[in-house]
């Protein structure tokens, strides 16, 4: 029978000389990852065996470092001659200053709806007829504002006319917050204990006198921007604005929708004005409730 031929054995000596050559390769990189580390790792070895730099004397004068520049402050805006462009303006004003106090007691201010005309309207606040004078209306949240009531107001005092108009803007606004806010109930709680025949009449100063401290709220913090807003002037832009309602009131003709800026005198208002002013929380403004009720 023919012999099986035996199966060849592996090469023992060429397997172990590969195995050499695979050892010494990985040595080789190892060292060469080492030397990368050391040379631009972040360790930087290299440099701590660096010889230290030498020491200079302490007293070398430094160069002095050159100031750093203020950033620099917006100049104020100027009013506009167009008493429609001043609305806008303020109303967007209001809007910016009223929507962050509004946040802070966890309301929303919402935009009311604005009608702008001269001299008459026809069927505000759903009445029938023509009407004159800047009112608001609650239910509708609508502020109708005069601008010819405006126009007259910087025709008949120029030098503090702007600031007038925009008081006059910012206090018919005043009574869009209040409803906002819901203080019109506020002032019947606490008007709960007054005569029938006095209480309307109460109620209504009360709400003006309130709108007037909210009104010196805003001013506190918007007379940085608009460069007419000096409370050093709001006295004699109050009765500038109080003399003219009390006279459109007045005046035969095309009735005047009840001004509420022609009830108070302009000293009161200026107290509450100025209650608003130095404030500038309109929380403050709250006190008018515990007085009316006296």
């Amino acid at each position: 029978m023919p012999e099986k031929t035996a199966a060849p054995m592996p090469r023992k000596g060429l397997l172990l000389r590969l195995l050499r050559i695979l050892a010494w390769l990985l040595i080789v990189v190892a060292l060469l990852c080492v030397s990368l580390y050391l040379a631009f790792g972040p360790a930087r070895l290299i440099d701590r065996l660096a010889p230290p730099p030498p020491i200079f004397p302490e007293n070398t004068l430094e160069a002095p470092s050159a100031p750093v520049a203020a950033a620099p402050v917006p100049a104020p805006v100027q009013a506009p001659a167009d008493s429609r462009e001043l609305v806008t303006l303020m109303l967007d004003s209001i809007e910016d200053i009223w929507g962050e106090f509004l946040a802070r007691g966890d309301y929303a201010y919402k935009k009311p709806k604005v009608a702008l005309f001269e001299d008459r309207i026809e069927a505000p606040c759903k009445l029938t007829g023509s009407f004159s004078g800047s009112f608001y209306c609650p239910k509708g949240m609508r502020l109708y504002i005069d601008l010819a009531y405006l126009d007259e107001l910087q025709k008949r005092a120029p030098q503090v006319g702007d600031l007038a108009r925009s008081y006059a803007v910012a206090h018919t606004a005043a009574h869009h917050v209040l409803n906002l806010v819901g203080a019109v109930g506020w002032f019947k709680e606490y008007h709960v204990d007054i005569d029938q025949a006095k209480r309307s009449e109460r109620l209504q100063e009360s709400q003006e006198l309130v709108a007037d401290c909210l009104v010196g709220s805003w001013i506190k913090y918007a007379q940085h921007k608009y460069a007419w807003m000096k409370p050093e002037d709001l006295p004699e832009a109050v009765k500038a604005v109080t003399e003219l309602s009390k006279e459109r009131t007045a005046m035969p003709g095309i009735p005047s929708m009840l001004d509420p800026l022609a009830l108070i005198d302009a000293e009161t208002r200026m107290r509450w004005l100025q209650v608003g002013m130095e404030t500038g929380d309109p929380r403050e403004c709250s006190q008018m409730l515990t007085e009316s009720a006296e």
